[in-house]
Protein backbone atom coordinates (compact mmCIF):
# COMPACT_ATOMS: atom_id res chain seq x y z
CA UNK A 1 0.00 0.00 0.00
CA UNK A 2 1.40 3.37 -1.05
CA UNK A 3 1.98 5.86 1.78
CA UNK A 4 -0.44 8.77 1.76
CA UNK A 5 0.74 12.29 0.93
CA UNK A 6 -0.15 15.90 1.59
CA UNK A 7 0.03 18.15 -1.47
CA UNK A 8 0.39 21.84 -0.62
CA UNK A 9 0.22 24.79 -2.98
CA UNK A 10 -0.87 28.41 -3.30
CA UNK A 11 -3.33 30.13 -5.63
CA UNK A 12 -1.80 33.59 -6.23
CA UNK A 13 -4.97 34.94 -7.77
CA UNK A 14 -8.53 33.75 -8.30
CA UNK A 15 -11.95 34.92 -9.40
CA UNK A 16 -14.78 35.07 -6.89
CA UNK A 17 -17.95 34.33 -8.84
CA UNK A 18 -21.13 36.27 -8.12
CA UNK A 19 -23.42 34.17 -10.32
CA UNK A 20 -25.84 31.57 -8.99
CA UNK A 21 -24.24 28.32 -7.93
CA UNK A 22 -25.00 24.72 -8.83
CA UNK A 23 -26.28 22.89 -5.78
CA UNK A 24 -25.03 19.46 -6.90
CA UNK A 25 -21.67 18.29 -5.58
CA UNK A 26 -19.54 15.33 -6.58
CA UNK A 27 -16.35 13.86 -5.02
CA UNK A 28 -14.18 15.90 -7.38
CA UNK A 29 -15.70 19.31 -6.62
CA UNK A 30 -15.69 21.69 -3.64
CA UNK A 31 -17.22 25.15 -3.27
CA UNK A 32 -15.67 27.99 -1.25
CA UNK A 33 -17.97 30.83 -0.17
CA UNK A 34 -16.82 34.28 0.96
CA UNK A 35 -19.06 36.44 3.17
CA UNK A 36 -18.15 40.04 4.01
CA UNK A 37 -19.56 40.83 7.45
CA UNK A 38 -20.15 44.56 6.96
CA UNK A 39 -22.25 43.86 3.85
CA UNK A 40 -24.76 41.88 5.91
CA UNK A 41 -25.20 44.02 9.03
CA UNK A 42 -28.24 45.77 7.41
CA UNK A 43 -29.87 42.32 7.14
CA UNK A 44 -29.45 41.18 10.75
CA UNK A 45 -33.21 41.33 11.37
CA UNK A 46 -33.74 38.98 8.41
CA UNK A 47 -30.94 36.58 9.35
CA UNK A 48 -31.53 36.23 13.10
CA UNK A 49 -34.84 34.29 12.77
CA UNK A 50 -32.94 31.58 10.88
CA UNK A 51 -31.09 30.66 14.08
CA UNK A 52 -32.42 28.37 16.79
CA UNK A 53 -33.04 29.90 20.24
CA UNK A 54 -29.96 28.20 21.72
CA UNK A 55 -27.86 29.48 18.83
CA UNK A 56 -29.09 33.04 19.38
CA UNK A 57 -28.32 32.74 23.08
CA UNK A 58 -24.78 31.63 22.24
CA UNK A 59 -24.33 34.53 19.82
CA UNK A 60 -25.21 37.10 22.46
CA UNK A 61 -22.81 35.64 24.99
CA UNK A 62 -20.11 37.51 23.08
CA UNK A 63 -19.42 40.84 24.76
CA UNK A 64 -18.25 42.64 21.61
CA UNK A 65 -20.92 43.63 19.10
CA UNK A 66 -18.56 42.83 16.21
CA UNK A 67 -18.20 39.25 17.50
CA UNK A 68 -21.98 38.94 17.80
CA UNK A 69 -22.44 40.10 14.20
CA UNK A 70 -19.74 37.77 12.90
CA UNK A 71 -21.22 34.75 14.66
CA UNK A 72 -24.83 35.49 13.75
CA UNK A 73 -24.12 36.20 10.09
CA UNK A 74 -21.86 33.17 9.75
CA UNK A 75 -24.40 30.77 11.28
CA UNK A 76 -27.29 32.17 9.25
CA UNK A 77 -25.48 32.13 5.91
CA UNK A 78 -24.19 28.61 6.57
CA UNK A 79 -27.77 27.44 7.13
CA UNK A 80 -28.95 29.23 3.96
CA UNK A 81 -26.19 27.67 1.86
CA UNK A 82 -26.66 24.15 3.17
CA UNK A 83 -30.43 24.38 2.72
CA UNK A 84 -29.86 25.19 -0.95
CA UNK A 85 -27.53 22.23 -1.45
CA UNK A 86 -29.95 19.93 0.38
CA UNK A 87 -33.07 21.48 -1.19
CA UNK A 88 -34.79 21.87 2.19
CA UNK A 89 -36.07 24.75 4.30
CA UNK A 90 -33.22 26.54 6.14
CA UNK A 91 -34.76 25.75 9.53
CA UNK A 92 -34.67 22.03 8.68
CA UNK A 93 -30.85 22.18 8.68
CA UNK A 94 -29.65 21.00 12.08
CA UNK A 95 -26.11 20.47 13.37
CA UNK A 96 -24.30 18.18 15.76
CA UNK A 97 -20.74 17.95 17.01
CA UNK A 98 -18.53 15.16 15.70
CA UNK A 99 -14.91 14.35 16.58
CA UNK A 100 -13.24 17.16 18.52
CA UNK A 101 -16.44 19.20 18.26
CA UNK A 102 -16.22 19.51 14.49
CA UNK A 103 -19.74 20.50 13.35
CA UNK A 104 -21.59 18.28 10.92
CA UNK A 105 -25.14 17.79 9.70
CA UNK A 106 -27.63 16.08 12.00
CA UNK A 107 -29.53 14.91 8.91
CA UNK A 108 -28.02 15.00 5.44
CA UNK A 109 -31.35 14.16 3.73
CA UNK A 110 -29.68 11.45 1.66
CA UNK A 111 -26.97 13.75 0.31
CA UNK A 112 -23.25 13.23 0.88
CA UNK A 113 -22.44 16.72 2.09
CA UNK A 114 -19.62 18.04 4.27
CA UNK A 115 -18.83 21.59 5.32
CA UNK A 116 -16.51 23.71 7.41
CA UNK A 117 -16.58 27.36 8.46
CA UNK A 118 -14.01 29.91 9.63
CA UNK A 119 -14.17 33.60 10.42
CA UNK A 120 -11.72 36.38 11.18
CA UNK A 121 -12.21 40.13 11.26
CA UNK A 122 -14.55 41.16 8.45
CA UNK A 123 -14.72 37.83 6.63
CA UNK A 124 -16.38 34.43 6.95
CA UNK A 125 -15.32 31.53 4.73
CA UNK A 126 -17.46 28.43 4.23
CA UNK A 127 -16.33 25.31 2.37
CA UNK A 128 -18.87 22.77 1.12
CA UNK A 129 -17.86 19.48 -0.49
CA UNK A 130 -18.88 15.86 -1.03
CA UNK A 131 -15.94 14.68 1.09
CA UNK A 132 -14.35 15.91 4.31
CA UNK A 133 -13.12 19.49 4.09
CA UNK A 134 -11.48 22.07 6.35
CA UNK A 135 -11.05 25.81 5.93
CA UNK A 136 -9.32 28.62 7.79
CA UNK A 137 -9.12 32.40 7.30
CA UNK A 138 -6.89 34.84 9.17
CA UNK A 139 -6.52 38.60 9.16
CA UNK A 140 -2.83 39.36 8.59
CA UNK A 141 -1.99 41.67 11.48
CA UNK A 142 1.45 43.22 11.00
CA UNK A 143 1.68 44.16 14.69
CA UNK A 144 1.00 40.64 15.98
CA UNK A 145 4.07 39.14 17.70
CA UNK A 146 3.94 35.87 15.80
CA UNK A 147 7.58 35.17 16.71
CA UNK A 148 6.38 33.82 20.05
CA UNK A 149 4.62 30.97 18.25
CA UNK A 150 7.36 29.92 15.85
CA UNK A 151 9.21 27.34 17.94
CA UNK A 152 5.97 25.68 19.05
CA UNK A 153 4.10 25.72 15.75
CA UNK A 154 6.73 25.31 13.01
CA UNK A 155 9.72 23.12 12.24
CA UNK A 156 13.17 24.58 11.55
CA UNK A 157 12.70 24.60 7.77
CA UNK A 158 9.38 26.44 8.08
CA UNK A 159 10.83 28.96 10.54
CA UNK A 160 13.70 29.65 8.16
CA UNK A 161 11.23 30.09 5.28
CA UNK A 162 9.15 32.57 7.28
CA UNK A 163 12.12 34.60 8.50
CA UNK A 164 13.70 34.86 5.04
CA UNK A 165 10.51 35.77 3.17
CA UNK A 166 9.90 39.31 1.93
CA UNK A 167 6.93 39.75 4.28
CA UNK A 168 7.49 37.36 7.20
CA UNK A 169 4.25 38.12 9.02
CA UNK A 170 2.19 37.36 5.89
CA UNK A 171 4.10 34.13 5.35
CA UNK A 172 3.45 33.17 8.97
CA UNK A 173 -0.31 33.53 8.46
CA UNK A 174 -0.25 31.63 5.18
CA UNK A 175 1.52 28.63 6.71
CA UNK A 176 -0.62 28.80 9.84
CA UNK A 177 -3.88 28.62 7.85
CA UNK A 178 -2.54 25.62 5.94
CA UNK A 179 -1.91 23.68 9.14
CA UNK A 180 -5.21 24.65 10.70
CA UNK A 181 -7.33 23.88 7.63
CA UNK A 182 -5.79 20.39 7.41
CA UNK A 183 -6.41 19.65 11.08
CA UNK A 184 -9.97 20.95 10.81
CA UNK A 185 -10.61 18.76 7.77
CA UNK A 186 -9.51 15.60 9.57
CA UNK A 187 -11.37 16.54 12.74
CA UNK A 188 -8.17 16.37 14.73
CA UNK A 189 -8.21 19.99 15.90
CA UNK A 190 -5.10 21.84 17.04
CA UNK A 191 -2.48 19.43 18.36
CA UNK A 192 0.55 19.68 20.62
CA UNK A 193 2.79 18.49 17.76
CA UNK A 194 1.75 21.32 15.41
CA UNK A 195 5.32 21.67 14.12
CA UNK A 196 5.02 18.16 12.62
CA UNK A 197 2.06 19.16 10.43
CA UNK A 198 3.52 20.17 7.03
CA UNK A 199 2.82 23.62 5.60
CA UNK A 200 5.50 24.38 2.97
CA UNK A 201 4.61 24.25 -0.72
CA UNK A 202 5.32 20.79 -2.13
CA UNK A 203 4.46 17.14 -1.55
CA UNK A 204 4.93 15.73 1.95
CA UNK A 205 4.54 12.32 3.49
CA UNK A 206 1.41 12.28 5.60
CA UNK A 207 2.12 12.27 9.38
CA UNK A 208 -0.92 10.03 9.87
CA UNK A 209 -0.80 9.80 13.65
CA UNK A 210 -0.50 13.57 14.01
CA UNK A 211 -3.32 14.68 11.71
CA UNK A 212 -5.62 11.74 12.47
CA UNK A 213 -6.12 10.59 8.87
CA UNK A 214 -4.38 8.11 6.57
CA UNK A 215 -5.83 9.65 3.41
CA UNK A 216 -3.97 11.79 0.89
CA UNK A 217 -4.91 15.47 1.12
CA UNK A 218 -4.60 18.63 -0.92
CA UNK A 219 -4.08 21.95 0.87
CA UNK A 220 -4.39 25.22 -1.05
CA UNK A 221 -3.90 28.72 0.31
CA UNK A 222 -5.37 31.76 -1.43
CA UNK A 223 -5.92 35.51 -0.96
CA UNK A 224 -9.28 36.50 0.49
CA UNK A 225 -8.48 40.19 0.08
CA UNK A 226 -5.33 42.27 0.49
CA UNK A 227 -5.36 41.85 4.29
CA UNK A 228 -6.68 38.30 4.69
CA UNK A 229 -5.41 34.87 3.70
CA UNK A 230 -7.32 31.60 3.59
CA UNK A 231 -6.49 27.93 3.18
CA UNK A 232 -8.65 24.92 2.39
CA UNK A 233 -7.87 21.21 2.83
CA UNK A 234 -9.76 18.56 0.91
CA UNK A 235 -9.61 15.19 -0.82
CA UNK A 236 -9.16 13.69 -3.31
CA UNK A 237 -6.09 15.59 -4.45
CA UNK A 238 -7.50 16.47 -7.89
CA UNK A 239 -10.64 18.12 -6.54
CA UNK A 240 -11.79 21.16 -8.54
CA UNK A 241 -12.51 24.28 -6.49
CA UNK A 242 -15.04 27.01 -7.23
CA UNK A 243 -15.00 30.34 -5.36
CA UNK A 244 -18.19 32.35 -4.73
CA UNK A 245 -19.19 35.65 -3.15
CA UNK A 246 -22.39 35.10 -1.18
CA UNK A 247 -25.18 37.59 -1.83
CA UNK A 248 -28.71 37.70 -0.45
Amino acid sequence: MMPSEIHINHLPGLTWQTTAFESSLNPEKADIWRIKITDFIPYLAILQPLLLPQEIEKVFRYKQESDQHRSLIGKAVLRILLSNYLNVDPKAVQFKSAKNKKPELENNFGRNLHFNISHSGNWVLIAIAATEVGIDVEEMNASFTYQNLLSFSFNLQEIDFIEKSDLPYQTFYQLWTRKESLLKATGKGLVDELSLVPSLTGVHQNPTEIIGSAESWQVLSFPVDENYVGSVAFMPVKTVLAFFDFKL
